[in-house]
């Protein structure tokens, strides 16, 4: 079995301190519900684990000056029961409330799904569709960059010296309603086909002043659709003008999935044609949340 050297820090200068010297082969624990499975494996072989469970200081939800702010190290449960997240966030709180089973939602946090870079992760569709900002920090500087960017080609954009600290967003206004939707394999431990998170903002005229949609499971992390959004902004919101996306969103989709992997028809066909259901179901319950007939 491969050994390695084990720290397990209270603090954020202790955390610092340990990856002041980190390497490639230094990993870091939060939840745990990937890598000790990776570890117990051999699929990767530490010289350093850092086990970040007990550093407080990565454990809030708040909000402040316009923008809620969450803590890197706030697990799925504690998001889908937060009140703040429930009354301003539905997107976020149910995206939380699909991952895995109870003892996954119990363990796994938010900043391990971000730093994992799935393609299908639940919480990350949901971040990127409330157009959400990371924070990066190091013994010698912080980062701060927009989520979307924080992936190229796929991977994560973190050095090993540092740690992802705090996700932030611009607080939903009360003409706002958000929505996720997932499509999965199996009830339990339903592994994402496919989801779609929406944000829409109105006006009193029932107009749309913003929308933000994300897709998930179709590009290697999840995707803005930013063309789409821009048929809808200006437009009444009702019924027929958010159904009336729907095609486009399939051919956006098609196109993606082939671009990224000619050999991917059968999926391609397959999830072009799921969103449309998908995305009435998103649509729905945001014109509902709207009280929009």
């Amino acid at each position: 079995m491969n050994s390695y050297e084990y720290f397990s820090p209270k603090t954020m200068n202790e955390l610092l301190d340990v990856l002041e010297s980190a390497d490639e082969r230094t990993h870091i624990i939060a939840g745990g519900t990937d890598i000790v499975l990776d570890i117990r494996s051999g699929r990767i072989k530490p010289t350093k684990v850092v086990n970040i469970n007990k550093v407080e200081e990565l454990k809030y939800v708040k909000e402040e000056e316009g923008y809620i702010k969450i803590g890197s190290m706030m697990t799925f449960t504690d998001l889908e029961i937060n009140e703040l997240i429930n009354n301003k966030v539905k997107i976020l709180a149910k995206a939380c409330s699909e991952v895995g089973s109870p003892q996954i939602r119990n363990l796994g946090t938010v900043g391990g799904n971000i730093v994992n870079a799935s393609a299908a992760a639940d919480s990350v569709a949901a971040f990127i569709g409330l157009d959400a900002s990371v924070v990066l920090k190091s013994k010698k500087a912080e980062r701060t960059m927009k989520l979307v960017d924080f992936y190229d080609n796929g991977k994560p954009n973190i050095r090993k010296d540092e740690i992802l600290t705090e996700i932030f967003f611009e607080k939903p206004s009360d003409n706002t309603a958000t929505c996720f939707t997932k499509l999965g394999r199996r009830k339990a431990l339903a592994i994402v086909v496919l989801s779609m998170g929406a944000l829409i903002e109105k006006d009193e005229s029932n107009k749309c002043t913003k929308a933000q949609f994300v897709l998930g499971a179709v590009a290697k992390h999840p995707m803005r659709i930013h063309e789409i959004e821009e048929k809808i902004i200006g437009k009444e919101l009702n019924r027929e003008n958010l159904y009336g996306l729907l095609d486009d969103m399939s051919t956006v989709i098609y196109n993606t999935i082939l671009e990224g992997s000619p050999n991917r028809l059968r999926s391609a066909k397959y999830k072009s044609k799921s969103i449309v259901g998908i995305a009435k179901t998103t649509f729905d319950s945001i014109l509902s949340d709207l009280k929009i007939e």
